[in-house]
């Protein structure tokens, strides 16, 4: 009986044939600089509309309104498909680390066992946001990619968004640890070659990433790695970085053991200087394996309130107290660090 119906139907030539409505389209509410229209849900495969030639409207009919069910636009399809790439090439092991914007985990690539190292960003912790191939991404990721292949910053393999978080597979360097971890289980690097080899490094990286336009802004030992193979350094934890800008910043996003005073007097501070600042900072540590400030109140006072006032290693003392100067006009510049005599 149906099909006779349907026959009757589309058999006549003189009924007006009325083509199916379009697909809906489902909006959110997550509005944003970079969809400044409206975001909705479209068709994941079906992006343009099948061609159609024929003068037949039941064959129209049919590829219009009997199409299969994965081609509509159901967010739950869409959610599980994005679920799967992840959990299918990565399994997840050891937990590394957790902060307040995200967590860091051991892993492997299923394919080949290579061992990797993911992090994972919950969206609604994200505080800076960036652009990757047409796609809001969280900042980190387009600066990890962008900077992909610049010695001294950690390499990106590739990144998954799901309905709740980002997660971004980075390199896992073989017989290596945080720079902090490093020192604290080292003898006193004083006067050593290795003192000078490190921080000859992390301002080659500093310079490195000002040409790239970036500032990491929270250069400590913990966010530096070291490989105990070619004494490499890497950086890591890009969640702080800026884009490098003549005027002061504004904002503060960094840890308390690399705040300038400038920025808890006045609330603001210069990229380059807030940079020398915090390898003063990282010196510090290189020569008495522990940070010159616990407080606000100590970063104010400045160097005259530091635990150790001497050390035997001079040339690397005097560098620090230089950087650590609560003058933020006569700290160094970084390529004045980089052409300094003792380093060579």
């Amino acid at each position: 009986m149906n099909r006779l119906l349907e026959d009757l139907w589309f058999g006549n030539p003189m009924r007006r044939f009325v083509p199916p409505p379009p697909p809906p389209i489902f909006f959110h509410g997550r509005h944003t600089p970079f969809h400044p229209f409206f975001d909705y849900i479209h068709p994941v495969f079906d992006r343009l509309s099948p061609a159609f030639s024929d003068d037949n409207p039941h064959d129209y009919y049919n590829l219009h309104v009997r199409r299969p069910p994965s081609c509509m636009p159901d967010p739950f399809l869409r959610s599980a498909k994005t679920l799967k790439p992840f959990n299918r090439e990565y399994v997840t092991s050891t937990c590394l680390g957790k902060g307040g914007f995200g967590q860091v985990y051991d892993g492997r690539r299923r394919l080949d066992n290579v061992p990797v190292v993911m992090k994972f960003l919950p969206k609604d912790r994200i505080l800076n946001w960036g652009v990757f191939e047409d796609k809001r991404v969280p900042y980190e990721i387009e600066l990890l990619w962008r900077l992909r292949g610049l010695s001294g910053v950690i390499r990106i393999f590739e990144h998954f968004e799901e309905p709740e978080r980002f997660i971004f597979i980075m390199e896992k360097i073989p017989n290596s640890c945080t720079l902090f971890h490093f020192v604290m289980e080292s003898t006193p690097l004083a006067n050593t070659e290795l003192l000078r080899h490190i921080f000859r490094e992390m301002i080659r990286i500093n310079i490195a990433l000002r040409t790239y336009g970036i500032w990491h802004r929270d250069c400590k030992l913990e966010n530096i790695l070291y490989c105990k193979n070619d004494r490499s350094l890497c950086f890591i934890d890009f969640g702080s970085a800026a884009p490098a800008q003549t005027e002061d910043f504004y904002e503060f996003q960094g840890t308390l053991e690399t705040m300038v005073p400038e920025w808890i007097t006045q609330k603001r501070y210069d990229g380059e200087r807030s940079c020398v600042w915090a390898l003063g900072i990282c010196l510090y540590f290189l020569l008495f394996q522990q940070y010159p400030f616990r407080s606000k109140v100590a970063i104010i006072n400045g160097r005259s309130q530091l635990p150790f006032l001497s050390s035997s290693d001079k040339d690397a003392y005097h560098t620090m107290k230089q950087c650590l100067h609560p003058n933020e006009h006569r700290r160094p510049k970084l390529d004045t660090l980089q052409s300094l005599p003792w380093l060579d």
